[in-house]
């Protein structure tokens, strides 16, 4: 009896996988499964919760991108870098309030998981990245935001706490960077990816310009008047894409413009350079719909970082002139009525009334940085002043810049460390650019470190840094900064093209 108890369960066992799992449901009992789930669906729907469905088909898909992300990292790192597109959708499409980071920050930390998971498996050598300058100086700023917290002029902990939970995730991806653009190829994939997603929101911002906001997003901008105030400005509503806000819109597309207009200077195939010369027209079109001034100055900054490179060249010569033209022809040319080649014009305009507040507020404000040199703490000005912190000092505060809410919240000993990083950054890619010996990474060195530096530029006047996607293509950008130049070999004598577009 015991052999024949055996066999019956060997047998049901492998009707089950075989019905199951090797036919995969293709079979007459996976049918009826099958329509025997949709029944159950449809019942709970209709008589428990209509959004009991919804929930099931998201749970479920969302198991199979965590068993798919744990098998391949990557897909959970650029899932990390697309999610930017999806979760800005809901608050506008469904009147849903969901916090953004905290809607974020889960794909990331399971991009995290995932990617040490597999090092853990593979048993991957990390001494390099715990060597490098760039790793060494993100340490000792982490270090210096843990001790923000004894900052005295704080009175509880969940602006710190908030702020370094966030600085703790863009060092772990830092570091997943490392261990996924692991190759040459992964790089240039890399590089693609960040062209596409800039394109992918450059064309929902022309589209918001030429055809006018969809119906959702209409009601989302006149949803609150505080939001009105802030996009109708200058007799024009600017664009914000897919992205938060405008300036986030504004400086991801100048920036990626520069990144597409350097390759497309330099590269050799035709069809290549037509196609990053359109992606550049594109981009940069879509920036001046997002009426940010920042990314002026950032693309003024990026044109003279790219000048100083190639003094040398012919070529610079031509992108001098043009560049020069172009400028005339918007500064001084016939556009009086057009909003749009205003607000470029106000760029450097000293007398403009906002910048003529920032300076007032900028100089109302000294005191108090000379006072305080480790700052007034972590998230203590501006909104999120007001939030974690009221009645501070800073709180409601707008600093209108990078470095003065660096100065404000972390003092001058803060802004010291964040400018000795920018230095440490540059210099990495300015050591590459004159060292390396292929002309198609020497390229990719100039084309980093020309977007990084218009990035800094940019903080000067806006948190050019901070805003999603950007942050996640800065830290990135500054691993493959130093990995350049373990692909760096002596040019093929057949072609020097750059196949990075």
């Amino acid at each position: 009896m015991p052999p024949l108890k055996a066999n019956n369960t060997f047998s049901v066992a492998g009707w089950f996988r075989d019905n199951f799992y090797t036919r995969r449901f293709n079979s007459l009992p996976g049918w009826i499964t099958i329509a025997l789930l949709g029944i159950l669906l449809g019942f709970l729907g209709n008589v428990v919760n209509p959004k009991i469905p919804m929930l099931l088909v998201v749970s479920v898909a969302g198991i199979f991108f965590v068993l798919i992300s744990l098998q391949y990292p990557e897909v959970a790192y650029y899932a990390f870098i697309f999610s930017i597109l999806i979760f800005t959708l809901p608050a506008r499409l469904f009147s849903v309030e969901i916090p953004l980071g905290m809607a974020i920050e889960p794909v990331g930390y399971l991009c995290i998981f995932t990617t040490i998971n597999q090092q853990y498996r593979k048993k991957t050598d990390t001494k390099a990245f715990w060597k490098n300058p760039i790793s060494i100086m993100m340490i000792v700023m982490l270090l210096f935001f843990f001790l923000e917290a004894i900052n005295p002029e704080k009175r509880q902990m969940g602006g710190w706490f908030s702020y370094v939970r966030k600085q703790v995730l863009y060092f772990l991806f830092y570091y997943c960077s490392y261990l996924v653009l692991d190759s040459y190829e992964k790089i240039k994939r890399f590089f693609k990816i960040w062209i596409f997603i800039a394109l992918v929101i450059a064309f929902w911002g022309l589209k918001q310009q030429w055809m006018g906001f969809t119906a959702f997003e209409d009601a989302w901008i006149h949803s609150d008047p505080v939001i009105t105030e802030l996009l109708f400005q200058a007799g024009m509503f600017r664009k914000f894409s897919l992205l938060p806000d405008p300036a986030a819109f504004g400086v991801l597309s100048a920036s990626s413009a520069l990144f597409t207009l350097v390759l497309a200077i330099r590269i050799h195939s035709k069809k290549k350079k037509y196609f990053l010369l359109f992606a550049t027209a594109m981009q940069l079109v879509a920036s001046s719909y997002s009426g940010t001034r920042t990314s002026n100055l950032m693309l003024v900054a990026g044109l003279l970082a790219y000048i100083v490179f190639t003094l040398n060249e012919v070529r610079t010569i031509r992108v001098l002139i043009g560049s020069v033209l172009v400028s005339l022809f918007l500064l001084f040319g016939p556009f009086h009525n057009n909003p749009i080649i205003y607000r470029m014009r106000t760029t450097f305009d000293k007398k403009d009334p906002s910048a003529m507040v920032r300076d007032i507020n900028r100089k109302n404000i000294q005191p108090y940085i000379y006072r305080h040199p480790i700052g007034g703490g972590l998230n203590t000005c501006g909104e999120e002043g007001k939030i974690y912190y009221p009645g501070h000092v800073l709180a409601g505060y707008p600093p209108d810049s990078g470095y003065m809410k660096i100065m404000l919240e972390q003092g001058w000993i803060g802004l010291t460390l964040n400018i000795l990083f920018y230095f440490i950054i540059l210099q990495r890619g300015v050591w590459g650019f004159y060292n390396c010996r292929n002309p198609e990474i020497k390229t990719l060195y100039m084309t980093l470190t020309i977007c990084l530096f218009s990035l800094m530029v940019g903080q000067y006047s806006q948190l050019a840094i901070s805003q999603y996607p950007q942050i996640l293509f800065y830290f990135a950008s500054l691993v493959i900064l130093y990995k350049l130049k373990d692909f760096d070999t002596p040019p093929n004598k057949e072609s020097n093209e750059i196949t990075t577009a």
